[in-house]
């Protein structure tokens, strides 16, 4: 894989902490105050990080014996992982869907939710499951060191969640409900990249 090639992983990889960053605003926002607001970019990007150097050493295992078919292996989990989000998307949107019809119910007597620590860690880890299968990839397909490309995918994210705090009403107008959309284009495309560059090889 190439630092292009990490740049756009990053982005896809970011997206899941986009959404859920506006979406903290949005639920949180008269419980949040500058501490915890940064808080969201720095662990989103810290886990991030984390997650490919653990998947990296974990696929690391097997890398001699998937190293013939490892294009094969990555288009594979690129294309697992892009039907997941499809899936992810359609299952909140159902959700959404339902939940607007209770929204007036819920809002009556409803307390004002409080963002935690906790909270946040839960995200961080549920949004960076995908960034641990990711690092499997780079055992064998990778052609720096797994820290830098981790380190990409962290400044990336960091600067993608960072955005979602400074713009985030903006955001949500363009993007909101198409972030994560855009994170299974980008991993689609580089599924059917890597499986093309299998089959020519």
């Amino acid at each position: 894989m190439t630092v292009t090639e990490i740049i756009l992983i990053g982005f896809a990889l970011a997206m899941d902490a986009f959404a859920l960053t506006i979406a903290n605003c949005a639920t949180y926002g008269k419980t949040l105050n500058p501490k915890k607001e940064w808080s969201m970019p720095i662990v989103f990007a810290v886990f991030q990080f984390a997650m490919p150097v653990a998947g990296y050493y974990i696929g690391s295992l097997f890398a001699e014996y998937i190293g013939t078919v490892s294009k094969f292996i990555t288009a594979a989990i690129f294309f697992a992982l892009s039907l997941k989000i499809i899936i992810d998307n359609l299952k909140k949107a159902r959700e959404n869907e339902n939940a607007e019809n209770d929204k007036s119910a819920k809002e009556q007597g409803s307390k004002i939710p409080e963002f935690s620590f906790l909270v946040l860690i839960i995200q961080a880890v549920a949004t960076s499951i995908d960034a641990l299968v990711i690092g499997i990839t780079f055992a064998v397909d990778l052609e720096f060191s797994v820290f830098a490309a981790a380190a990409i995918i962290g400044a990336v994210t960091f600067a993608v969640v960072a955005a979602a705090l400074m713009f985030g009403k903006y955001l949500d107008k363009l993007f909101g409900k198409y972030a994560e959309w855009l994170g299974a284009v980008i991993l689609l495309a580089l599924a059917i990249k890597n499986l093309i560059e299998g089959i020519v090889a």
